[in-house]
């Protein structure tokens, strides 16, 4: 069985490239284009729909306005709201209407795709509403934007209500060492109330979950008598406190953080947040300089989960501070983010990253996450073979400056190696000695430039050869016919 998609966007790139992964998916999925909210309307009428991708902002009839038609007309239908606002506030109205989850432009490849993955096997399935009562699946954007607290209230009380979420009452959890498919099971297992109401997001070396209990304390104690049956040793847990209101779930989300970095350091299996000790009210206090050094010695190590760990220790200490404003988050947040990052590539040779910018707290984050994974991975990959980095670099630099006078004792220096050294080692990675790759980097943009009508002699000088004739021997050599015959050839 197939399933209809209909997009709808004012943005062609954003249509094209959801429909591009549609038809590059193997997912069971038909897909029809709306350019504004009228003509998403005029194809709903003409095409049963399944699932809606639809732009909040759209000339015309709105997204929300073109949602109010298909729902009337189709009220199973899974609406998706795309909208280049990172705030959620317009969210209670959007949900009313059926809204299943908001993508944040320019979407990410993988986030649409397992939102489809999820819709087809909720489509699939005949016990759709039991299973989503079970275990909901955050969006990456709503999740970032609930654990800072840039969520209203009103718009979190619709998210819940919605995925049959009954009760604002519950417990924040942070764990590793489990994977997502067995999370459910590990759950049910641990928690005796049923049916088990939760929402989780994976991310690096973490699954965040919020579970949803009208006796939080109860739960809290069912889930720590129990996890050791239920969870393996290789699984930490961090427990917040319960949270009594839907506006203290950013409060509990730092808090179940905080308790896991702990348990993870203390390699114990499970710590709540109102035991004593560094998981509670003295978690407050920390030396940023001190783990800020941690960090960097976990990344130039390519310890990455440690450094996963101590990023999210300092972000959430920087990011929860109850007596700094936003804009000082914000700056402490990008100050240390240049020093760690400026220091890692310091120490890691030839690594190139972009730098940071001070953006906003969720920006910052996954910056500091994707460059910790760069940055270990490039570590790892170093160690297994030290020179292959270096060679792959020295290609790419042939690549952008062959035009230049460049000579193997320039490259050997670059590289920190003499140059008959790094003679033997370019010519073992590259399959060919350096003077014939510059050669044949050379004479491939010298052919597309004669082809473009470039005139030959101008050619040579323009990709770095100072001797004409010796140019026209290397073309020949290469190319099997002289320039000029390479020229007619192409008129």
């Amino acid at each position: 069985m197939r399933f209809m998609v209909l997009i709808a966007d004012d943005e062609q790139l954003e249509r094209d490239a959801i429909e591009l992964l549609i038809h590059n998916s193997a997912l069971p999925l038909d897909c029809i284009k709306a350019r504004n909210g009228r003509e998403a309307v005029e194809l709903a009428l003409s095409h049963t729909l399944d699932i809606a991708f639809l732009d909040i902002r759209m000339p015309g009839i709105s997204g929300i306005e073109a949602a109010r038609h298909i729902r009337e007309l189709y009220p199973d239908c899974k609406i998706v709201f795309l909208t280049a606002w990172n705030s959620f506030d317009f969210a209670q109205e959007a949900i009313r209407l059926g809204a299943k989850d908001f993508l944040v432009k320019p979407t990410v490849n993988k986030e649409v795709l397992q939102l489809l993955s999820r819709f087809v096997q909720e489509l699939e399935n005949t016990s759709e509403r039991e299973l989503q009562n079970v275990l909901n699946l955050f969006s990456k954007s709503f999740f970032s934007a609930l654990r800072y607290g840039l969520v209203s209230e009103d718009a979190m009380r619709s998210y819940f209500t919605l995925n049959g979420i009954s009760t604002e009452l519950g417990i924040a959890m942070v764990l590793e060492g489990l994977e997502e498919s067995a999370l459910r099971l590990s759950l049910e297992q641990s928690i005796l109330r049923k049916p088990l109401q939760a929402c989780y997001f994976t991310s690096d070396n973490r699954i965040s979950v919020l579970i949803f209990s009208s006796l939080p304390e109860v739960l809290a104690k069912e889930l720590e008598k129990n996890s050791a049956d239920r969870f393996t040793p290789e699984v930490h847990l961090g427990l917040s406190r319960p949270f009594l209101t839907l506006e203290e779930i950013p409060r509990a989300l730092r808090q179940a953080s905080q308790a896991f970095n702990h348990a993870v350091a203390r390699r114990t299996h499970l710590i709540r947040y109102d035991e004593p000790g560094p998981s509670g009210a003295s978690a407050n206090r920390m030396n940023t300089e001190e783990v800020e050094q941690q960090l960097v010695e976990a990344i130039c190590g390519g310890f990455l989960p440690e450094a996963l760990r101590l990023a999210h220790e300092i972000l959430d200490w920087i990011a929860f501070q109850t007596d700094s404003t936003t804009e000082q988050q914000l700056t402490q947040i990008y100050e240390m983010l240049l020093v760690v990052t400026r220091t890692v590539r310091s120490r890691v040779d030839n690594f190139s990253y972009e730098q940071p910018g001070k953006t906003n707290l969720m920006e910052m984050e996954q910056y500091l996450l994707d460059f910790i994974n760069s940055a270990c991975s490039l570590i790892h990959e170093d160690r297994r073979d030290k020179h292959a980095r270096l060679f792959s670099t020295m290609r790419e630099y042939v690549e952008i400056h062959y035009a230049d006078q460049l000579t193997l004792e320039h490259l050997a220096m670059l590289a920190g190696l003499s140059p008959g050294y790094f003679s033997r080692l370019f010519k073992e990675y590259n399959g060919v000695s350096f003077v014939e790759h510059l050669n044949n980097v050379r004479i491939r943009n010298a052919c597309q430039l004669i082809s473009s009508g470039m005139k030959i002699q101008e050619t040579a000088a323009v990709v770095g050869f100072t001797d004409y004739s010796y140019f026209s021997k290397v073309f020949r050599q290469i190319e099997g016919v002289s320039p000029r015959e390479f020229q007619q050839n192409q008129s």
